[in-house]
């Protein structure tokens, strides 16, 4: 499968429009929404999807597309003041799970955080999303505890 890696930023038009047409397709399931986002009520609001998340300057959304269109996502926070990076929205296209994507999101956002000469990275994972859990630990994250909607707080240390 030929793919590509690219950035995609929600104050561009055009990117704006794809993002609209595969998040809104993606959350279709209550679960899936709620996998991804906990903040977010059923159904999937674009608007509030960008008001809670998608407000400042220091956030990377990288995709991965197939034939111009994305199939899988991820975005990082920087925080340059905390010497951290935040990882959020991780979501792989239900057709195109277990083909590697979101090992090479991870990857890609990783290796741009250490170019940023950054401390650590942190996420929060569903405690029910085993398989998310597994991928992140193969990355080197840890559990370090959970946030006050229950989700595992996960860290990996740079350097």
């Amino acid at each position: 499968m030929k793919v590509t890696l690219d950035t995609v930023s929600y104050s561009n038009p055009s990117d704006r429009k794809i993002l609209i047409s595969c998040l809104s397709g993606w959350f279709t399931n209550p679960r899936e929404l709620q996998f991804t986002e906990p903040r977010m009520t059923y159904p999937f609001d674009f608007r509030k999807w960008c008001s809670q998340s998608y407000n400042e300057d220091n956030i990377q959304s990288y995709v991965v597309k197939k034939d111009k269109w994305i199939i899988a996502y991820l975005s990082v926070k920087v925080i340059y003041e905390n010497r951290k990076a935040h990882f959020f929205h991780l979501f792989v296209d239900q057709k195109y799970r277990q083909k590697g994507l979101a090992k090479m999101l991870l990857d890609h956002a990783i290796r741009f955080v250490e170019k940023s000469e950054l401390n650590y990275i942190t996420l929060h994972v569903a405690t029910k999303n085993v398989r998310a859990r597994s991928i992140y630990e193969q990355f080197g994250f840890i559990e370090i505890g959970q946030t006050s909607r229950g989700s595992i707080k996960m860290k990996k240390d740079l350097g």
